[in-house]
Formats: C-alpha cells, sequence, structure tokens
C-alpha cells in the first residue's frame, strides 16, 4: 500500500480510490444512532470493496486520518466530563484508528497476494479487527458497524449464533458481494457473481432466521412487572453532597410514583430498578476485626452515621413493599489507610434485611474507576486527584427474586459494551445451577450531556438481549431507561431528558441456550488469527497480483 498509483504517479488526496473510502466512512457514521439512517450501513462496504480493488493504493495517511475523524464524531462525548478527558478522547481516537488500518492492510494482502475472493477477505478481515477491538484495553464496542441495525429486529437475531461479529460480517458480506460486481476490460468475472449470489443466499438465510426467531415464543413462568428508573440529572465531578441528595431525591419520589401507580392499577410490581451510583448511603462492609478508627479520616461517629442512614434506607424499602435494587457504593473495611470501595448493585428486599446479594463491579472503565499503574504515580497527580479508584469485584453474582426463585444477573454501565463478558456471566452462574433468567444493567450517564452516547449505550444493551436470548432491563440516570425483551425489541423506553418510570412486564420463558453460549467468539477468534497470518505473510510473499488478474 505504497503512496504511488498505478501509472507511477503520486497518489492524490482527491483521488477517486480515497474518495471512496471516505464515501464509506461517511456512510457508517450517518447509519449509527442517533442519525440512524441505518440501510446506508451497506452501502459501507461497498463503497470499501471498490477503494480495495481499485488500481491505485490508499495513502496510509487518508485511512487514518479518516479514521480519527471518524472517532472524534463518534465519540466526542468522551470530553464532556471534564475539560482534561479532551486528552483521553484524542488518544482513544488515535487508538481506535489503527484498527481501520489494520483492516485495509489485511484486505489488500488477501485480495492482491494471495488471490482470496473479496467477497470473504473483507468480512473475515473486519471480523478479526473488531475481536481485537473487543479484547484489547478492556474493550471498547461503541459504534461498531452492526449496531446501525439496533432498531432492526429481523436483521440481528443471528446474533444469538455469532454474537454481534456475526451480524456485521454479514453486512460486510452483502457489501462487498454487490461491491465486487462490475465489468472489468469488457469481461465479466463469472467466479464474482457465484460468489455474490452465495453472499446474497447467507443474507436471505439470515433474514428467513429472524423471522422465525421472532415468530412468538411460549411462557412458561409467571410474568415480572419491572420499573425501571430514569433520572435526568447531570453528574459533575466537582458535584457535592446537594447534588446528590437531589439525585436520591429523585428516585425516592420516583420509586413512590411507581408503587402508587401500580396500587391505583392494582397490578403487582415485583421488583424497582434504580441506576449505578445514584444512591449515596454507602453500604458499611467490615472483612476484619479493625475499627474504622484504625483507617485513615474515619471515627466511630462517622461510622454510626452512615449505619443509621443505610437502616433508614431499609426502612424506606419496608414501606414500599417492593424489593428495589439500587446502585451504591460498598465500602469494605479490611486494611488500612482506607477502605476499599466498590461499585455495588444491592438488593434491598422488604423481606429480610439482609444485604448478601451484592453484585461488584468487574469491568473497570480505564481512567474513570481506574489509573494504570497508579501505585506508581504521586498521590497530588492530577489524573489521581480526579479519578476516585474503585475495587474490582471478583465475580457475578445471582439475585434471587420470588420464592421459586428466579434469578438476574446484573451488569453495570459499560460492561455491558463487552459481549464476552455478559456471555462469560451467565455461563459461571449456570455451572453453579443459578443460571439467570433475566438481564440487568445499571448505568449513570448523566456525565455525558444527554449525547449520542445514550443511543449508542442502548444500542449495545439490545444486542446483548439477542446474544444471551434473555429479557434486557436498563435503568439509567442521564440516559435511556427501556426493557427489551429477549429478541431485541425494546418494549418500553423513556424519553430523552425527562424523569420518568419505565415500567413493563417481562415476558419470562425457561433459560434458553443459544449457539453463542456454545461456540462463544471462536469463529472471531478464527477471524483475529487470520488477520495475523495475512499481516505476517504479506511481508514476505514478493508477487503482487495485478488488477486485471483479479
Amino acid at each position: 500500500m505504497k503512496n504511488i498509483d498505478a501509472n507511477g504517479k503520486k497518489n492524490s488526496l482527491f483521488s477517486t480510490v480515497n474518495f471512496l473510502f471516505i464515501a464509506g466512512a461517511f456512510c457508517y457514521w450517518v447509519s449509527l444512532p442517533p442519525i440512524g439512517c441505518w440501510f446506508l450501513v451497506f452501502l459501507v462496504p461497498v463503497f470499501w470493496t471498490f477503494a480495495i480493488e481499485h488500481p491505485n493504493p490508499i495513502r496510509f495517511r487518508t485511512i487514518y486520518l479518516g479514521a480519527f475523524f471518524f472517532w472524534i464524531a463518534s465519540i466526542w462525548w468522551i470530553a464532556c466530563p471534564h475539560p482534561l478527558t479532551i486528552l483521553g478522547l484524542l488518544a482513544l481516537a488515535g487508538y481506535l484508528s489503527i484498527y481501520w488500518l489494520l483492516f485495509f492492510s489485511a484486505s489488500k494482502i488477501a485480495v492482491y497476494r494471495f488471490r482470496v475472493p473479496v467477497v470473504f477477505a473483507v468480512p473475515v478481515c473486519w471480523i478479526g479487527c473488531e475481536y481485537l477491538r473487543n479484547h484489547i484495553l478492556g474493550g471498547f464496542s461503541f459504534c461498531s458497524l452492526e449496531h446501525a441495525l439496533y432498531r432492526q429486529p429481523l436483521l440481528i437475531q443471528i446474533a444469538d449464533i455469532g454474537g454481534g461479529y456475526l451480524v456485521g460480517g454479514i453486512i460486510m458480506l452483502i457489501g462487498s458481494g454487490v461491491g465486487s460486481l462490475r465489468i472489468r476490460n469488457g469481461s465479466v468475472n463469472r467466479n464474482r457473481y457465484v460468489w455474490s449470489f452465495f453472499a446474497g443466499l447467507i443474507f436471505v438465510a439470515a433474514l428467513g432466521y429472524g423471522f422465525v426467531q421472532t415468530a412468538g415464543f411460549r411462557v412458561d413462568k409467571p410474568n415480572l412487572t419491572i420499573a425501571a428508573l430514569q433520572g435526568n440529572i447531570p453528574v459533575r465531578l466537582d458535584g457535592d453532597s446537594e447534588q446528590a441528595e437531589k439525585t436520591l431525591q429523585q428516585f425516592i419520589d420516583l420509586a413512590q410514583k411507581a408503587v402508587q401507580n401500580a396500587q391505583a392499577a392494582k397490578q403487582p410490581l415485583d421488583l424497582i430498578v434504580l441506576p449505578e451510583t445514584v444512591c449515596p448511603i454507602p453500604l458499611l462492609k467490615y472483612n476484619t476485626d479493625l475499627k474504622p478508627t484504625e483507617f485513615d479520616h474515619w471515627t466511630n461517629e462517622a461510622a454510626e452515621y452512615w449505619n443509621d442512614q443505610f437502616g433508614q434506607l431499609q426502612m424506606f424499602v419496608n414501606q414500599l413493599g417492593v424489593p428495589v435494587l439500587t446502585g451504591l457504593s460498598t465500602l469494605e473495611f479490611e486494611k488500612p489507610p482506607e477502605p476499599k470501595r466498590f461499585n455495588s448493585a444491592l438488593l434491598i428486599d422488604p423481606k429480610n434485611n439482609q444485604t448478601e446479594y451484592r453484585y461488584d463491579k468487574t469491568q473497570l472503565v480505564m481512567f474513570g474507576e481506574y489509573i494504570p499503574f497508579s501505585h506508581y504515580l504521586p498521590n497530588d497527580f492530577f489524573l489521581k486527584t480526579l479519578c476516585q479508584e474503585a475495587g474490582r469485584g471478583t465475580k457475578p453474582v445471582a439475585i434471587p427474586l420470588r420464592a421459586e426463585p428466579l434469578f438476574l444477573s446484573v451488569n453495570i454501565c459499560f460492561e455491558s459494551t463487552v459481549p464476552h463478558f455478559i456471555r462469560n456471566q451467565i455461563l459461571t452462574l449456570k455451572k453453579q445451577g443459578k443460571e439467570p433468567a433475566i438481564l440487568i444493567n445499571m448505568s449513570n450517564d448523566g456525565w455525558f450531556w444527554f449525547s449520542q452516547q445514550i443511543d449508542q449505550h442502548l444500542a449495545t444493551h439490545v444486542f446483548r438481549a439477542v446474544e444471551n436470548r434473555r429479557p434486557y432491563i436498563t435503568a439509567t440516570n442521564g440516559g435511556f431507561s427501556a426493557i427489551i425483551d429477549r429478541y431485541g425489541v425494546i418494549r418500553k423506553i423513556g424519553q430523552r431528558r425527562e424523569a420518568e418510570i419505565v415500567v413493563d412486564t417481562v415476558l419470562v420463558t425457561d433459560c434458553e441456550s443459544p449457539v453463542y453460549h456454545h461456540i462463544g467468539d471462536l469463529p472471531a477468534i478464527a477471524c483475529m488469527l487470520g488477520v495475523f497470518v495475512l499481516i505476517f505473510a504479506g511481508w514476505y510473499k514478493k508477487k503482487v497480483i495485478t488488477p486485471s488478474e483479479l
């Protein structure tokens, strides 16, 4: 991929091949939420196939800059929480742009050096690069190609076979099949039409699978009525106790209203879900015989105060008469100088005062909940002063609801964006004999100014529901609270910037074991290995196939 065209001239930034690349990137951006021109997503691989097979190479600089501006336009919300997070936005956009370089390089090598049909090279290389993006540095799956289809349930049902990777791969497959159909030197390459026809059949099969899956299902267990509360209070890094109290009061009012509405309608209410970290009252846990006074800045009076506050919270839930799943901080007193803080989800049940059903977040957000190599940084380092570091949970937790029991599995914040993480949670609990029937996400997206981040986050919830064939509930402050069925259909959703009660009956069936649970990401791993093989083999294979030979 040198910057010299087929005629030996320097490749202009405004050349046809670069225009094709930029057109594909623009269609990609427009197809994603919140703009949501989802049908344009199928033009992305068409333009990029033209660009890959064009006799003139795309300039590396064009690919990288195009990708960089795509990511800046797509995830600018990372700069919202604080002016210094602009640095994180620039660094992340620069890092993510590398995957586009890797994709185009591997695709070009496959087509021009190894005669791989472009209709196979493009989807395989794309899936391989996406797998890497979703795993390295904890993974970042926002703005995946398939997310353009999150409101098109017929087109995404195959996610229960190969995850979101398969949906993205089929978009690339059908688009590259169309893009490869053209006449060269007055003749038609029949093999291309055969491969394109094959791609079309796969797309039709995927669509048929969607029809079959969404045709209906049998209800095997009693229905559950769940209220997911949605707040609309922005979060600030310099927020004070007044802001925390205002946030808590909003959700107290919403919870009371949810119970009143259920009583007025003479309908049961089985669970109320609050978002992440909206309860400023911490849960205190003592793992040793040490007293709070042996920890910095702690007194017995402080511990008694917070225990009393938590007792009042339990009394409030008892008055509601409905189990409440809330997000809060857990302070574990284990060893000085400071107690360890966890970002937790806790079930408070009016039937008992136990606090054993608690999930601690395990997939932490870099620079939001932990600083890499923080032990080697001075305490007054600016990133450490901005980030309130959290402890890392060690395991998923099955939270029982009702006497059956019916189990819930909770994930917090951006954990929902990591497909293999949610899958592993379910499989781990299944081995314990506590397979969850419902997935619940608790998020606080109030950091991001009601931007396109909340639409992008919602798209990840939809795919987790389909991949795992579980109803998916999300309760969010500053974003969308929603109730999503196991087909990825958004049954109920709050309005942007509004404080609402999103309530619906969740249809609970016998827990399914989709193909994705059995094979996981093995196909995506194979594609990732294929990308590495192409890149390394491309350095040694000297012969390059000319465009006329394709």
